[in-house]
């Protein structure tokens, strides 16, 4: 594996999406119009099938990470458009066999496109097939996207657009919200937490978010995370406890390869998972350590 910088980044996804035969899926958390067009432009006609995953919080759209336009575009031109309002993933993957994870949204800014372009790392692997399965689960827990679908979030777009500066959360309704049904059976390692604790400024990338030193905004973050949800899903399933090992086998077993992490390198992920929980004290999560070895409880 060698690790490619942003603009090493960009000329390996434009290099893999002219050698496209058969398909091309785009996941990421955040997409611009302009730069979907200039990799669309990248891609022979024989290609049957394009994918594109973007998260669309309606958050993501009054502050300008993505733009509206995305979705028709991508209708009009040959792609399918999926939703998951907890995506966090940047990953683009080319005939079911290549594979660049990295940091870099499908943005000007995360490719290297426009002039203030964002230092990113990734890198570019062979996939798996266990990781295709997985992929494929993603999909099927997403929103499918259609012109009537597309309508309706326009109207409640506009209206917000409206109300912009207010200070209040905009979120979509409850009709939009409902369609999304969260499960969550794989994790990338950029969902997983890099250190066992945060400075107020320091930036929390499995969370997409600048620490202010607001403790409740970090657990309330969380909570929403894909982390958190995969982790109380597998404590219930397990009688609300687990030890630390059965936990470490339990997360090697979702993750991705992007590329997948050594044993050892899951063990330092959940050691800075079970700090994070101890440091902001989860009312709702509980470690203890009997016989020598940490247990993780849901309370």
């Amino acid at each position: 594996m060698s690790v490619l910088l942003t603009n090493e980044i960009l000329a390996a996804l434009v290099a893999e999406l002219q050698n496209a035969t058969d398909s091309v899926q785009i996941i990421t958390a955040f997409s611009k119009l302009k730069t979907l067009e200039y990799l669309n432009g990248y891609i022979a006609d024989g290609v049957a099938e394009k994918k594109l995953m973007v998260r669309f919080r309606l958050d993501d759209l009054i502050k300008g990470a993505t733009d509206f336009e995305v979705l028709n575009y991508a209708l009009n031109n040959g792609w399918k458009p999926y939703i998951r309002f907890d995506l966090h993933a940047k990953t683009y993957i080319v005939d079911d066999k290549r594979m660049i994870t990295s940091s870099a949204n499908a943005t000007g800014s995360g490719l290297g496109l426009g002039r203030n372009e964002n230092l990113e790392m990734g890198s570019l692997e062979e996939i798996e097939e266990d990781d295709l399965d997985k992929i494929r689960g993603i999909y099927r827990d997403a929103i499918t996207v259609d012109k009537e679908l597309i309508e309706k979030l326009r109207v409640q777009y506009e209206a917000a657009k409206e109300n912009a500066g207010s200070g209040t959360k905009v979120n979509w309704d409850t009709s939009i919200m409902d369609m999304f049904v969260r499960k969550v059976d794989c994790l990338f390692s950029n969902e997983l937490p890099n250190a066992n604790h945060y400075d107020v400024g320091e930036y929390i990338s499995f969370l997409d978010y600048q620490y202010d030193g607001d403790v409740e905004t970090f657990k309330e973050l969380f909570r929403r995370s894909n982390l958190y949800i995969w982790l109380t899903n597998v404590l219930r399933k397990n009688e609300n406890n687990m030890f630390f090992g059965g936990l470490s086998k339990e997360l090697h077993s979702v993750l991705i390869a992007d590329p997948k992490p050594y044993r050892k390198d899951v063990k330092i992920y959940l050691a800075n998972i079970f700090s994070l929980i101890k440091e902001f004290r989860f009312e709702e999560l509980e470690i203890d350590v009997p016989n020598y070895s940490e247990r993780l409880i849901l309370k």
